[in-house]
This record gives C-alpha cells, sequence and structure tokens, in this order.
C-alpha cells in the first residue's frame, strides 16, 4: 500500500468516527482512483459512509463492487446485510448476514447484526441465540447485553432480561451509547414486569 493511497483510507476513517461522511467518502473516492491497496476493504466503508448519508444505491453498488473483487470478504456481506435492514429489507439482510457467518464463523459483529434483524421480524428466540452467540465470541460486546435484554423481555424471561440490562449498565457501553437513563428506567419497568409476571396465577417461566 502506498503512502498516497494510506493516507487518503486512513484520512476517510478518521473521518467517518468524526461523523464527517462526505468527507470520507470523498477521501475513500482519492484512494480508489490510485487504484492500490485493498481496494475491496476500501469499497466496503465508502458504501458504509454512503448508506450513513442515506444514498442507499450508491452504498449498495459500492460494497458489491467489493463482493466483485473478493467473493468472500465477510465484512462486505455484513455491511450489505446492514445497508439491506436500513432499509426494512429483512429477509434480504438475513441472507447476507448468514453468509458473512458462514465465511467467518466467530464474526461477533455478524452474530449481533443477524440478531437485530431477527428483532425486527420478531423471531426472539433467534435473536437471543444470535447474541448469546456474539457475547461468547466478545464479552465485551456491551450492545449485545441491551439487545439480548430486550428479546429475553419480549419472551417472558424476566430474571433474564434484567440480568442482562444491569450487565449493560454495569459495562459502561450505556454512557457511551448516551442512553444510560433510558436503560435505568427500562431496568425499573422490567422490575415491575417481572413482580406482576410472578404473581400471575398462570405465569410461564421467566
Amino acid at each position: 500500500m502506498s503512502a498516497y493511497e494510506d493516507s487518503y483510507f486512513a484520512h476517510g476513517l478518521r473521518l467517518m468516527d468524526l461523523g464527517d461522511y462526505e468527507g470520507a467518502v470523498a477521501m475513500f473516492d482519492n484512494a480508489l482512483k490510485l487504484g492500490l491497496g485493498d481496494l475491496a476493504e476500501i469499497h466496503v466503508c465508502r458504501g458504509e459512509a454512503l448508506a450513513y448519508l442515506g444514498k442507499w444505491t450508491a452504498a449498495e453498488d459500492s460494497v458489491n463492487e467489493a463482493l466483485r473483487l473478493q467473493p468472500y470478504l465477510a465484512t462486505a456481506y455484513n455491511e450489505r446485510g446492514n445497508i439491506y435492514r436500513f432499509q426494512g429489507m429483512f429477509d434480504k439482510a438475513l441472507n447476507d448476514y448468514t453468509m458473512a457467518i458462514h465465511i467467518e464463523p466467530d464474526y461477533d459483529e455478524a452474530f449481533f447484526n443477524r440478531a437485530l434483524a431477527y428483532e425486527s421480524r420478531r423471531r426472539y428466540a433467534d435473536a437471543e441465540a444470535d447474541l448469546t452467540q456474539a457475547l461468547r465470541i466478545n464479552p465485551k460486546l456491551g450492545q449485545a447485553y441491551e439487545a439480548r435484554g430486550r428479546a429475553r423481555a419480549k419472551q417472558f424471561k424476566y430474571d433474564l432480561a434484567v440480568a442482562d440490562i444491569s450487565a449493560y449498565l454495569k459495562s459502561g457501553a450505556a454512557r457511551e451509547f448516551d442512553n444510560h437513563s433510558e436503560m435505568q428506567g427500562y431496568l425499573i419497568i422490567l422490575r415491575v414486569q417481572r413482580l406482576l409476571w410472578r404473581l400471575l396465577p398462570w405465569r410461564g417461566r421467566g
């Protein structure tokens, strides 16, 4: 990778971290014009930046180009899955996340994203299973505790849901994603729901 190409790509990544997606796309375009380095990965990052801008067709085209260059690039399938999921195309998203996992069985991010797609389909047991797998691979994936807590609550598994949301709050991820107060409120609601569930004579186990 040349110094110029590396500089453009690295600068694009930094701009993405700062939320300057237009600037990031411009840097990735410059890197691609030089034609050096990992062009497929650059196309994936470019697609991600375009997706943040809501330019869905251009984002998908960029990721498709990455897959043309490297047909078994797990990050490309994961990113295209995100593009589909953000547009509500959940079946296509599930297919791409599954392909990413097939290529890289320990791809925690793909398991997490597939769980979100399952959640949108109200397939809460499948979401819970994927989130458990994501946490097995990466126990520091704090967001997975929040998502699994939601999935478990939907299945009336209130003890487990309370444990997950508590773990999410303790991990510090809630402050990182700026929903600490919201999750504290949700934890209170879960505890009330757990109490009411226990008082119901016909309740299941949770």
